[in-house]
């Protein structure tokens, strides 16, 4: 607080001159103060600020009546007038200055209390954050005594129910009458079925060194039993060998029959099932039929006894941890001959991948052969970890097949795939099998066929494998199809010769020959000019196919060829779907004709007459055929051609075949019926 004094007043020059008499004069400057200070504290604000502005408009009144009285020029101005303005002008003023001096007074008060206030308010937030935080430690402290877990609860008791029944009286009379809800008496529960665990497992554990005791026994026994069968092993060669020269002049070899019986005996369960039936049929049937045993006997041997250590330890390496595999050193020597070592970091991806695509040593291969013709070799595995028997074929194709065509269609696969209905040997039968090859970071079975070979579902059928069945192995499941696939395969092998050799002879541009009994067109004069195999991309590709595959009558798993036919100016563009199951299905044909413009079955109604005949009303020319089939519908093929041509436009294209009209009916159909009637050929529209 500033004490407001004016210049020339005569307290201020006491002060200066007298300082003997300072003592009393701040006594009072000191109450002066305070009793403004109180003062202060108990004004009011509002009749202070309303007084300000009533003595400011009073101060302004007086100056505008002494600026009156001096500016009356008919008289001087009063000096009492005068006098009595300045003096009410010096009262005005003074309350003034007390009132701002109030005013500043009471801003002090109002801060220092704000600041009190303000002080109260930051202990009691200091205090409410000490409370918090020890509420939070109790909470945690709460919460870790609710969490605690004793070691007796990862022991594995027997029920309530047991206990109680098998325990004495004298321990379960106790709890009777228990009751849940009580927190000691589930405790006394829980300490006395712990006390009668730990009084059973003593139990268990003295029960167990007698069985052990008496399994060291038995197991002596048996070493001594082993140890007899040993020594009899040598006397048995020796009796072999001495009726060696009996077998030779008997015309018996037993030699080869015991050496396949004692590998069939190390053969896992599908293939010994599968080995013993085709035995047997061959046996029962005496066909040409060869089957033998691929393999390392030792190999075989050292893998078994790896499997039974494996299995009778319980070990399962698919649900081991992941661990840190050692890192591989190798030495790399130098041209200074020094030696370093560098890291090579073994992925554990790639190791599962090894041990998934585990396989058995031995294998049985199976070998057909129609006369004069290929040899059909048959190779069947057995993968453990995927439960799956996989196949893998290779034809013997003869010298006198030399046609592209005409290999590719006795490739292996090509003549096992869809023995049976939808059975291409790329998806796996075992549903297990999606899972297995997912959790290696494999999207199908697909991936793996080109390594480990096809997984037929008829393959699994003839090992006696039925993921149906509630049994893994099934011997008789086996029986019943081994005759049956043994049969298809056969027939499949003879039809794929069949068609092997019409194609040798369409990739030379001519059209093989047709059985006299047959009836088909004799004379034609459209040839083929080109025959060789495309893709199944490259039919999608094409325009006028689009139907074929909307309507799903073809899938990627057939097989496409593509054959070109010629007459003058028009070119007959055509490809030839033939089904795995030819000649139960015959051929498909999708044709294209590029004469005065493009025509296909999309936008001519003649080229779509022709596909009909071709494509469903072949069962009406009588029974199919594998060796002539595919010769007969490409024989009427270029006799229809030679019909639509003629019956267009007879004067580019000379009349070769016989019709009685080239349009007939309000849909102008084209004579594409062949109908032989005595010694004559005619086409006829119906």
């Amino acid at each position: 607080m500033v004490k407001e004094t004016s210049a020339g007043s005569p307290m201020k020059k006491k002060r200066k001159t007298a300082s003997a008499e300072a003592g009393p004069e701040l006594d009072i400057y000191q109450k002066v103060c305070e009793h403004e200070e109180k003062e202060a504290k108990s004004c009011d604000l509002a009749a202070d600020s309303a007084l300000f502005v009533e003595v400011i408009k009073d101060v302004q009144d007086h100056l505008s009546q002494v600026r009156d009285l001096k500016n009356q020029n008919d008289a001087p101005p009063k000096l009492e007038a005068l006098t009595s303005h300045l003096m009410d002008m010096v009262v005005k003023i003074c309350i003034m200055k007390k009132l701002n001096r109030m005013d500043k007074l009471s801003q002090v008060v109002e801060r220092e209390t704000l600041n009190v206030e303000k002080q109260k308010c930051d202990s009691i937030k200091l205090t409410y954050q000490n409370l918090v935080y020890e509420l939070y430690h109790l909470v945690n402290e709460t919460n870790k005594c609710l969490a605690f877990k004793s070691d007796d609860e990862n022991i594995q008791l027997v029920s309530l129910e047991e206990f109680m029944k098998n325990a004495p009286e004298t321990v379960t009379s106790k709890f009777t009458d228990f009751n849940p809800n009580d927190q000691e008496q589930a405790h006394a529960l829980r300490l006395a079925r712990l006390e009668w665990e730990l009084t059973q497992r003593k139990n268990l554990a003295e029960e167990c060194k007698l069985l052990e005791e008496k399994k060291k026994k038995v197991v002596a026994e048996i070493t001594q039993r082993k140890q007899k069968l040993s020594d009899l092993f040598p006397l048995l060669n020796s009796v072999i060998k001495a009726t060696k020269p009996l077998q030779e002049h008997l015309g018996i070899s037993g030699d080869v029959t015991r050496k396949e019986h004692a590998l069939a005996a190390l053969l896992p369960d599908p293939l010994y099932i599968l080995y013993a039936n085709i035995v047997a049929y061959k046996s029962v049937f005496a066909t040409t039929i060869e089957v033998t045993i691929s393999g390392n006997k030792d190999d075989a041997i050292q893998f078994n006894e790896a499997l039974e250590v494996a299995t009778s330890s319980g070990l399962n390496e698919d649900s081991e941890p992941e661990t840190e595999l050692p890192e591989v050193e190798e030495v790399i020597e130098v041209k200074k001959r020094r030696h370093r070592k560098s890291v090579q970091q073994v992925d554990p991806l790639e190791e599962k991948k090894k041990k998934l695509l585990e396989v058995h040593p031995l294998k049985v291969e199976l070998m057909l052969k129609v006369e004069d013709g290929p040899k059909l070799n048959v190779s069947f595995s057995y993968y453990l970890k995927l439960k799956l028997v996989t196949v893998s074929a290779k034809v013997d194709v003869p010298s006198n097949i030399t046609a592209n065509t005409a290999r590719e269609i006795l490739s292996g696969h090509n003549i096992l795939s869809e023995l049976l209905e939808n059975d291409s040997g790329l998806e796996s039968p075992n549903p297990g099998t999606g899972y297995v090859l997912r959790k290696m970071g494999l999207s199908s079975l697909q991936s793996l066929v080109p390594d480990i070979g096809y997984a037929y579902g008829w393959a699994q059928a003839v090992c006696g494998i039925n993921f149906l069945a509630p049994r893994k192995y099934c011997e008789k499941f086996s029986q019943q199809n081994v005759e049956t696939v043994l049969k298809i395969i056969k027939k499949r092998l003879a039809n794929r010769t069949h068609l092997a050799r019409q194609m040798q002879q369409l990739e030379q541009n001519t059209l093989p020959a047709i059985p006299d009994t047959i009836d088909a067109p004799i004379s034609r004069v459209s040839t083929i000019s080109k025959w060789c195999s495309t893709t199944y991309q490259n039919f999608c590709q094409a325009q006028f196919t689009q139907s074929l595959i909307d309507e799903d009558i073809v899938t990627s798993s057939d097989l496409f060829y593509s054959v070109k036919i010629s007459r003058g100016e028009a070119s007959l563009q055509t490809f030839v779907v033939i089904k795995n199951t030819y000649p139960t299905l015959p051929p498909i044909f999708a044709l294209n004709l590029n004469y005065k413009g493009v025509h296909n079955s999309s936008n001519s109604d003649e080229i779509r007459d022709i596909e009909r005949v071709l494509n469903v009303n072949w069962g009406n020319y009588g029974v199919k055929s594998s060796a002539w089939l595919l010769s007969a519908q490409l024989t009427h093929l270029c006799s229809y051609l030679d019909v639509y041509l003629e019956s267009l436009d007879s004067k580019v294209f000379p009349p070769n075949a016989k019709f009685i009209r080239g349009i007939s009916g309000r849909n102008r159909r084209r004579p594409y019926t062949f109908r032989k009637i005595g010694t004559g050929i005619f086409f006829t529209q119906y």
